[in-house]
């Protein structure tokens, strides 16, 4: 078996007779030495021209492990990249090759979770059971129990898609059990579990069970600003309650939930046009007041519990800052619209300010990988008119990398997404 860059250097200290002490002389600490020897943290270059040293051995002997290692790393971000853009099958052999504990150590757990989705997406789901169960483990033994209760929760999802209702309700209940030895209390989190858990008691027919159990729920989300999950919760306590016959709770609970929602949808109307006034601002040279306007709106979503903003308002500040040439944090605020963008076309305009961020950064090669998710993504979702835009981008980063062919293909495809667009629109050509 090939040996990993830890294991070599881990092996070449002991026959030095070398404690970690030793070999971190001072330059690093012993404890940095161990996560090096573990293969959980990459050397750098300097770092590793001193541990050479200190072992007496060339450097060249460590640095075709670091580039296999830097390649590994970027075959995940690629399969990471193809399952954000929606192609989880074929993320999954390069996930595979991935997957076998010694590649990459430190990433371990997260690539066997990230096969394991592709698997649940393709409707392999015994391997993602399999996977998952490779991750519990591993988190058993490291007593990481946030980690345990989040596979427990998947493995849940995943028995219920393959209609194992007691095997869902179990691995459920072990998250449940470990939330309730867990300090301090994620409420949100906790009482999420115990709403997938009431639902499937209530499928089942065990009503007195799935009633205690939105009640718990309740009980968590009360002292909690989560005012839609609260109206779901009350919405489902009411179901529950018109089905066993009583009716009087049943109203109760449903005029709740009434109120809460005829609230959420005036407070969350309000804080988008706050949103929308924002933009404005910006647009007018009001930089930094449209810049607070937003993360206030944002801080005020995150309250409310309206997550489907998070994406709309981190991609206005993305491009604030794009314009005002802080390339830094419009990455930032790009990334992390990206995690939360639900919508292709949502996602198509953010690839498409992150590609324009890369190119003002000089990064051509990130910024024609997103240039062409963004087309992949306004095709997807049938806007020829953005679509345009996008072969537009593309046309000038393929000409700016000397790719001439490129460059007029993609003008070709601009021409063609204007055509579409005029027709759709009426103007004959």
């Amino acid at each position: 078996m090939t040996k990993t860059l830890g294991q070599k250097i881990r092996e070449l200290r002991m026959q030095k007779g070398l404690t970690q002490g030793d070999l971190g002389g001072g330059k690093v600490t012993p404890s940095m030495i161990s996560q090096i020897e573990a293969d959980k943290a990459n050397p750098s270059h300097r770092l590793l021209k001193w541990i050479s040293d200190k072992l007496e051995t060339p450097i060249e002997y460590f640095l075709t492990d670091m580039q296999l290692q830097s390649e590994k790393i970027s075959s995940f971000r690629f399969a990471k990249a193809l399952i954000e853009a929606g192609e989880p099958r074929q993320a999954i052999s390069i996930l595979e090759t991935l997957a076998d504990g010694q590649s990459l150590p430190m990433h371990q757990q997260e690539i066997q979770r990230e096969l394991a989705f592709c698997y649940r997406s393709v409707g392999r789901l015994e391997e993602a059971l399999e996977m998952l169960e490779e991750v519990l483990s591993a988190s058993l033994m490291k007593r990481d129990t946030s980690a345990m209760v989040q596979i427990l929760k998947e493995m849940g999802m995943l028995e219920k898609e393959r209609h194992n209702y007691r095997l869902a309700i179990y691995h459920w209940n072990r998250a449940n059990r470990l939330l309730e030895e867990t300090q301090p209390v994620n409420s949100l989190e906790w009482a999420d579990l115990l709403r997938n858990l009431a639902a499937l008691h209530r499928d089942l027919g065990e009503m007195d069970l799935a009633k205690s159990t939105y009640e718990k729920a309740m009980t968590l989300l009360s002292g909690t600003s989560d005012l839609k999950g609260i109206a779901d919760t009350y919405l489902n306590l009411s179901r529950l309650y018109r089905e066993t016959g009583e009716y009087e709770k049943a109203t109760a609970y449903a005029e709740h939930a009434l109120s809460i929602n005829k609230s959420l949808n005036d407070l969350k109307a309000m804080i988008r046009i706050r949103e929308m006034n924002a933009v404005l601002k910006a647009e007018a040279g009001r930089v930094q007041e449209a810049i607070d306007a937003l993360v206030q709106c944002l801080e005020e979503y995150e309250k409310y519990g309206f997550g489907d903003r998070f994406a709309s308002v981190h991609g206005a500040l993305s491009n604030i800052y794009l314009r005002e040439r802080q390339f830094d944090k419009a990455r930032y605020h790009c990334q992390l619209a990206l995690e939360k963008a639900a919508d292709e076309a949502e996602k198509a305009a953010l690839y498409r300010t992150w590609a324009k961020t890369a190119k003002e950064m000089g990064q051509l090669e990130d910024a024609m990988e997103a240039a062409l998710k963004s087309v992949n993504f306004f095709t997807r979702a049938n806007l020829p008119r953005d679509l345009a835009y996008s072969y537009s981008l593309l046309g000038d980063l393929y000409k700016e990398s000397g790719n001439y062919s490129g460059a007029v293909q993609a003008l070709e495809n601009m021409r063609m997404a204007m055509e579409t667009n005029l027709k759709e629109r009426g103007i004959v050509l």
